[in-house]
């Protein structure tokens, strides 16, 4: 029987503690979903489990000790120029034959760049190297992002059907629910774990109902305390008043005077020996408001006979009419043209024939698959542009404080690149959204805002994503599939 330990475990971001006396244990089998805040510490504890970091404090125990562990990480980790075959034989060691069989089966070419490589296709890439790959414990750090409906399908089959114990840190509800059955959260502000039974939907009930209880227990608690403290200030009060009258009347009433001091002292010892609930903690929370820029004329955007090329791939000719308001899904498999669509809307992709109107007074908001903008060496307060003290002032609200926005912006988490994006997306009048992969990165709570966001935007919105369940909450009005 295999297992991994974490005992007694704490670990740190510089100097800032993100958890501490954290036991866990993985054991034969498991099926483990990691959920929390971005910040609380997931991938760090993926780390941990599969020996790439050692603890500041506590220690690891594997069993058998050459326990054979793996570790996909969140972002495609190919080296430049690398090849998928490289790659894959680099990290995986798979014979020739299971190699471009695997590689047939998810339409990648062997021979391709993966620095040349959509980000469909890079998730394609990392979901390869899992099926190839043979360990007694995988863990893996936001699998689904960027995988089509198809790739999600693979996915779940490989986590439910595979031989050993698989750890998983995901943003997508839909897939914890289907593929896990225990859920470990890393709570912030408390530098602990919880762990819940059940998949992500067991655990949010179960999650809510402790909170609701912790929330009622507290107020009852600071209501009994509020009450016993008013009567001690009540008997305080006529303990005096009846000390003043006693030294009038020659202590005639020093008795009722020393009764009165006795029920002072016996609510003071109830106060006492009431409990005292902890406050319950109320982490920091994305506040995502989207307003709409001046009203756009009817027809925000059209393309008429579109093509658009980028290196061997080709998309058209499309047609499309994108109205004021319409609410637009764009779904197809890795490398059908998602993006490559949603760059011609906008006009960051030339196209190479065809004809491409944008409305009048419309401002597009996008955020990118990739989340380029950020991926620069200089300062993040430089790169989110306008003057210093606003984007301050904008990424504070976004959970990106003083000391993170003058990061190179290179070196942002890429939970931290999406949220900084987010913040762009705030700070601009924007009346046409376009959304590529948005979920990518997310914690979950920035995930539910960003869908309660997008319920109240009365702009146009065009979205693609993996995620089965904002797109079942996004309420398309029309939907293009490539």
């Amino acid at each position: 029987m295999s297992s991994i330990t974490l005992v007694d475990v704490a670990a740190s971001h510089g100097v800032h503690e993100i958890f501490s006396g954290v036991t866990l244990t993985v054991g034969d089998g498991a099926r483990v979903g990691v959920v929390g805040p971005n910040g609380a510490g997931k991938t760090t504890m993926l780390r941990l489990l599969a020996g790439l970091e050692e603890p500041e404090r506590g220690r690891v125990r594997r069993s058998p000790p050459d326990l054979s562990v793996g570790y996909l990480p969140q972002e495609l980790d190919a080296r430049p120029g690398e090849t998928l075959r490289a790659y894959l034989e680099r990290r995986t060691g798979a014979s020739e034959t299971e190699l471009a069989s695997t590689a047939a089966q998810l339409g990648l070419d062997p021979e391709r760049p993966l620095d040349a490589s959509s980000g469909g296709q890079a998730a394609r890439a990392r979901l390869a190297a899992l099926l190839l790959a043979r360990h007694e414990v995988y863990c893996l750090d936001e699998p689904t992002n960027d995988l089509d409906f198809d790739g999600l399908a693979r996915l779940e089959r490989f986590v439910q059907g595979v031989h050993g114990s698989v750890v998983i840190v995901s943003h997508d509800r839909e897939f914890l629910d289907r593929t896990v059955d225990r859920i470990v959260e890393l709570e912030e502000g408390r530098q602990r774990v919880r762990e819940w039974t059940g998949g992500w939907s067991d655990y949010e009930a179960a999650r809510d109902r402790t909170r609701a209880s912790h929330y009622r227990r507290y107020a009852d608690s600071q209501e009994r305390r509020g009450d016993l403290e008013a009567l001690i200030r009540q008997r305080q009060g006529q303990a005096r008043a009846g000390a003043k009258l006693g030294k009038k009347s020659g202590g005639a009433d020093r008795r009722a005077t020393r009764a009165l001091s006795t029920k002072v002292r016996q609510a003071e010892r109830m106060l006492e020996r009431t409990d005292t609930v902890e406050k319950p903690f109320e982490p920091w929370e994305l506040k995502l408001e989207l307003e709409p820029a001046s009203r756009t004329g009817d027809v925000v955007v059209r393309l008429e006979r579109a093509v658009v090329e980028r290196g061997e791939f080709r998309l058209g000719r499309v047609d499309l009419d994108l109205a004021r308001g319409d609410r637009l899904a764009v779904t197809g498999r890795n490398g059908s043209g998602k993006s490559t669509l949603l760059g011609a809307l906008t006009g960051e992709l030339p196209l190479s024939s065809g004809t491409r109107y944008v409305g009048k007074r419309v401002v597009f908001g996008e955020l990118e698959q990739a989340r380029a903008r950020f991926a620069v060496d200089e300062p993040l307060v430089k790169a989110f542009g306008g003057s210093q003290e606003q984007a301050r002032t904008l990424l504070a609200k976004f959970g990106l404080g003083a000391d993170d926005v003058l990061r190179p912006a290179r070196t942002l988490s890429p939970g931290e690149r999406t949220r900084a994006q987010l913040a762009l997306l705030a700070a601009r009048g924007v009346n046409c959204l376009v959304l590529d992969e948005p979920t990518n990165h997310l914690d979950l709570p920035a995930i539910e805002e960003l869908e309660a966001a997008l319920t109240g935007y009365t702009g146009t919105v065009v979205l693609v994503t993996h995620d089965r369940r904002l797109l079942e909450r996004f309420g398309a009005t029309r939907e293009v599939a490539l």
